[in-house]
């Protein structure tokens, strides 16, 4: 089992239709596509889960800018068609590429000769994410790898960073909700600030990533206990990118222990 995973249609380096193939080479048999923003790999996905006889439940992971700061909420087997939710993509969708215009702006003030529609492309007709201006400024030869053009010019507080248009954690929870879905705080360990849990608990948040890759195993105990204490759903996943990307943890490669994986068989993937 594996929630927690990306493809073209955000910054995922393999289409809907690769990533699955591979999850089932690797023995995956339930997985979550969790896109940024967009539903679109799940949509291109589902005929080709069929086909292989693999579990997929609607997913998405919201990024989220407001009082908590810069956190990310999972968002899992909500109604893909309800309105609300395509509003909300269609909105998100247009302030990601104005935000990256700005970014793409502060490049070129800083002297570097890019374009947005160089980032587009990149983007490939998907959501356009940080990530794509980091590979465009290593294409022009301004960096060595993403990461570090991402570290040095596009990181929150860096030179060409522009703050996210504002869309809070609460509201994506609330959202979330509204359209029937479960909201899970992801990788709550490699924030470079402490998660207000309190907060989240007031919004409803629903459950803990707890299982991740970057989590070391005390942040995963820890993690496990807020979990258990505050009676949340936990979840895991490998937060694939794909093979020679920032995030290349392979599909499947985080174990989830086997209470978690009978819940989220028998709550989730059976209603879907």
């Amino acid at each position: 089992m594996d929630l927690h995973m990306h493809t073209t249609a955000s910054d995922g380096k393999l289409t809907p239709k690769e990533l699955l193939q591979e999850a089932k080479e690797r023995g995956v048999s339930h997985l979550a596509i969790t896109d940024h923003d967009t539903v679109d790999g799940y949509l291109l996905a589902r005929e080709e889960a069929q086909r292989l006889g693999v579990g997929l439940i609607p997913g998405i992971e919201w990024n989220t800018e407001g009082p908590e700061d810069e956190l990310h909420i999972l968002g899992y087997g909500f109604d893909i068609s309800d309105p609300r939710l395509l509003h909300l993509m269609d909105r998100r969708q247009q302030e990601r590429i104005d935000w990256a215009s700005e970014m793409v702006e502060r490049c070129i003030r800083l002297g570097m000769a890019i374009t947005i529609e160089d980032c587009l492309v990149r983007a490939k007709g998907g959501v356009i994410v940080r990530t794509h201006i980091a590979e465009v400024l290593v294409a022009r030869g301004y960096s060595a790898t993403p990461q570090a053009a991402f570290d040095a010019y596009l990181r929150k507080g860096a030179s060409a960073y522009v703050p996210r248009p504002v869309f809070s954690a609460q509201e994506a929870i609330e959202l979330t909700h509204e359209i029937g879905g479960i909201a899970i705080l992801a990788h709550p360990g490699i924030y470079p600030f402490e998660v207000k849990l309190d907060a989240l608990l007031e919004y409803g948040i629903d459950g803990i990533e707890v299982y991740y890759p970057k989590h070391s195993s005390a942040q995963m105990a820890f993690w496990e206990r807020q979990a258990k204490k505050h009676q949340l759903i936990r979840s895991g996943g490998s937060d694939f990118h794909g093979h020679g990307s920032r995030n290349s943890t392979p599909v499947g490669s985080v174990p989830l222990p086997r209470d978690v994986k009978e819940w989220w068989t028998c709550c989730m993937f059976h209603q879907h």
